[in-house]
């Protein structure tokens, strides 16, 4: 079990780099035999991985599958074997398995809310190895995005600052090649607060436009200069690195492009802000149509960064486009409702623009001045989504 764990985490393709899913991975292996669930969910997802180019599935993939998923219903009952760092492992190890396999299973419906019920219960400030840390920090980015269309999803500032601290604390040179935004967890955390709540955060969503457009501009530049190793072997430490700079600058134009969103519900016929909005989206559909060639792990961002975009856009032009592409992605996991989720964001935005129009609600200070101009035409086309009802929408 531990060798065809390794195999598979040391494939270096980045179409299925096992290392995308985070780097504390690596240290499974030495973790076997202590935790049954962890152990069977290793076990699940080593069988799975071989398969994962064909996506048919042999039976017994779907046999241990189902015993992963039995062994951790178990290890939930037992209250410190749900608390411990193997039993967090084993439910992020279950969420990849189920993506490959594209199984749905009720009684786990939203697993970023199981993850943040497990970090908030576990003693996190007692997590001191780079295991702990690593995967503390990894599992944040799927409590952000799925706190912003749920609700239900939420951690205190203390968690927050706890992972600042983590992050501070793994800081090395592994990344020095690598640029970096200026967006920190604690940033990030404000994601859903923003998107549920726009309206006492104004000032604050404006500040992160601005400061995500400069780090978006930055990024591309680094991008750019790096477009040629693309073309090398897809193995290769060039390829990984462009990978890894055009999954950053998407992800930062994506948050930028949400922001944008945002800000437009109080200043709708802002040009600057259509007109940027229109550059984003583009720039996010170039890309995903890219790294179309990193399918399907090493692109595994793409579609919900399309949802964002085609909720950003008002073109109907742009928005088959991106339904088109993020079609194309659907058929890697097919597990994932993404259009429901494009839906849901959709109506949410909706919501605020109704409350402010029947408010006649309107911003603490000058929108004119949130834009970095220059990115475009600055006209709606006139083409809005139709609105829909949030509460029938299946998000997950």
């Amino acid at each position: 079990m531990a060798a065809a764990f390794i195999a598979a985490f040391q494939v270096a393709d980045i179409r299925y780099a096992m290392a995308y899913y985070g780097p504390f991975l690596r240290d499974i292996p030495r973790r076997l035999g202590n935790s049954t669930v962890l152990d069977s969910a290793v076990r699940a997802l080593s069988t799975a991985y071989p398969f994962l180019h064909t996506g048919s599935y042999p039976p017994n993939v779907l046999f241990l599958y189902g015993q992963s998923l039995r062994a951790l219903r178990e290890c939930l009952n037992n209250p410190a074997e749900a608390r411990s760092p193997n039993t967090l492992c084993a439910v992020y190890l279950i969420i990849i398995c189920q993506s490959w396999l594209g199984k749905h299973d009720d009684s786990l419906t939203s697993h970023s809310e199981a993850i943040a019920h497990l970090l908030r219960a576990a003693a996190l400030h007692e997590w001191n190895s780079t295991f702990e840390m690593e995967m503390v920090i990894t599992l944040c980015v799927p409590i952000i995005l799925e706190g912003i269309v749920n609700p239900r999803i939420k951690m205190d500032s203390e968690f927050w600052e706890l992972t600042s601290t983590f992050k501070r604390r793994l800081s090395t040179s592994r990344h020095n090649n690598q640029p970096q935004s200026t967006t920190e967890l604690q940033h990030l955390a404000m994601f859903p607060k923003f998107v549920q709540n726009p309206e006492p955060h104004l000032a604050e969503i404006a500040k992160t436009y601005m400061q995500l457009r400069l780090d978006a501009q930055q990024i591309k530049q680094h991008l750019d200069q790096c477009a040629e190793a693309a073309l090398g072997s897809f193995s290769s430490s060039e390829v990984a690195r462009h990978c890894r700079i055009q999954a950053a600058y998407v992800i930062i134009s994506t948050l930028a492009v949400l922001l944008n969103s945002l800000l437009r519900v109080f200043d709708p016929w802002n040009a600057s802000l259509v007109s940027e909005a229109v550059f984003l989206c583009d720039e996010i559909t170039i890309q995903a149509e890219l790294a179309s060639c990193y399918r399907p792990i090493g692109a595994g961002y793409i579609p919900l960064c399309l949802v964002v975009a085609w909720v950003a856009s008002d073109n109907l032009v742009q928005l088959a486009r991106i339904e088109a592409i993020l079609s194309e992605y659907q058929s890697d996991f097919a597990d994932v409702p993404w259009m429901s989720r494009a839906i849901w964001l959709a109506s949410t935005l909706d919501s605020h623009r109704i409350r402010v129009i029947s408010g006649k609600e309107s911003p603490a200070f000058p929108l004119e001045a949130v834009s970095l101009a220059g990115s475009g035409g600055s006209r709606r086309t006139g083409t809005e989504k139709a609105p829909v009802r949030p509460e029938s929408c299946c998000i997950l």
